[in-house]
């Protein structure tokens, strides 16, 4: 027994355990919000085409989509015309929502994404002399339907005779690109042919342009960050490049860059932050109640055994 409030009370009526219980229960939860607190404040690190995050979890689906049934059609220009410049428009049909590619000789020569009203139109550079034109439509997951009908047109040689093998031209692996606001996406380029030096003009499409210089043919990169989702079709924003050499000759290449509005991850961050401040201080309160409740049990029983000795002499 123990005084209390001037009283004597049992000491069994004092609950230690279920008082015990209930703050491990809380300790419990505690640690469920302080582990949820943690992965929502974590960051992402970038590298390259990978993402690396600290105590979160990203996942990323395919959506499937619908392989196209029907070809691009090319309806212009027509089979057999002649041009004697660059560049020249190929447009035709397509598939609702796919993405097209317009080769030439089987090179790739540029993309866009097939209109609302099922059309498309890409301007492209063709090289001297003869160019098969075909198009190719591709769905959301990068599978391609029917190839299209080819369409033979020519590229007259210039009057100064520039021939295939010293003309200028650009290529690229990626038809098309996508990303979201606020996050830097590169593309990666080849210059091929003409003379260098080569000036190089960037249209990202949302208005922004960059030029460069290059000093020799060959592989280079372009790098940007955009702030508004794209304002195209399917948030589409057409990606434009030109290159001039030393002289004066003209390469012209269009791929595609999809644009879409990020989410607001920064502010779901911050929450988390501000909810692990919190716990840092509910923490160390939790820490000493728990203690003080070990501490007046472990008391209690030392003088409960205080008691009975003393009881034991005077017997």
């Amino acid at each position: 027994m123990r005084f209390n409030h001037g009283r004597l009370t049992r000491a069994r009526d004092m609950s230690y355990a279920l008082m015990v219980f209930l703050m491990l229960e809380i300790g419990l939860v505690l640690g469920s919000v302080t582990y949820s607190a943690q992965a929502a404040s974590s960051t992402c690190v970038e590298h390259n085409t990978t993402t690396q995050c600290s105590s979160s979890y990203n996942v990323y689906a395919v959506v499937p989509a619908p392989v196209p049934t029907r070809p691009a059609i090319i309806t212009s220009p027509s089979d057999g015309q002649s041009f004697s410049t660059n560049p020249v428009n190929v447009s035709g049909t397509c598939p609702a929502k796919t993405i097209v590619q317009v080769f030439t000789n089987g090179i790739l020569v540029g993309s866009t994404i097939c209109t609302s009203g099922d059309t498309f139109t890409v301007p492209v550079d063709l090289v001297v002399g003869t160019n098969a034109l075909t198009a190719l439509a591709y769905n959301a997951n990068n599978q391609p339907g029917p190839t299209s009908p080819t369409v033979t047109v020519t590229l007259t040689a210039p009057n100064n005779g520039l021939g295939f093998s010293s003309q200028l031209l650009l290529q690229t692996e990626n038809y098309y690109q996508g990303t979201v606001t606020g996050r830097q996406i590169t593309w990666p380029f080849v210059i091929v042919g003409g003379q260098a030096p080569y000036a190089v003009d960037i249209d990202w499409g949302d208005g922004t342009n960059e030029v460069l210089t290059r000093l020799a043919p060959g592989p280079f990169s372009v790098s940007h960050t955009y702030k508004v989702p794209g304002t195209g079709y399917l948030n589409s924003f057409p990606l434009i490049v030109r290159a001039t050499d030393a002289a004066g000759h003209t390469a012209y290449l269009q791929v595609t860059t999809i644009v879409n509005l990020a989410t607001a991850k920064a502010s779901g961050a911050g929450s988390g932050n501000t909810t692990v401040n919190k716990l840092l201080i509910i923490w160390p309160i939790w820490i000493v109640i728990l203690l003080m409740i070990i501490s007046f049990w472990l008391g209690e029983r030392r003088e409960k055994r205080i008691m009975q000795r003393q009881l034991a002499a005077l017997a």
